[in-house]
């Protein structure tokens, strides 16, 4: 995903050299949503975390 967004912001820099405002259009969009896709991916991982965390505190009450 990192790879991605590293060629998106590529494009872009690309598209603003040689002028072509589609192009830098289209890559500012990609890189925000890929952006987005990372911080969102974070966000789950965090979450997933904490829940299998409590998940264990509440076995660990139940049988001790």
């Amino acid at each position: 995903m990192l790879t991605t967004t590293l060629v998106g912001i590529g494009a872009l820099v690309l598209g603003l050299l040689i002028g072509w405002p589609v192009l830098v259009a289209l890559s500012v969009i990609f890189v925000i949503v890929q952006l987005l896709m990372m911080g969102a991916r974070a966000a789950v991982q965090r979450n997933d975390r904490r829940l299998a965390e409590r998940l264990e505190q509440k076995r660990s009450e139940r049988e001790g």
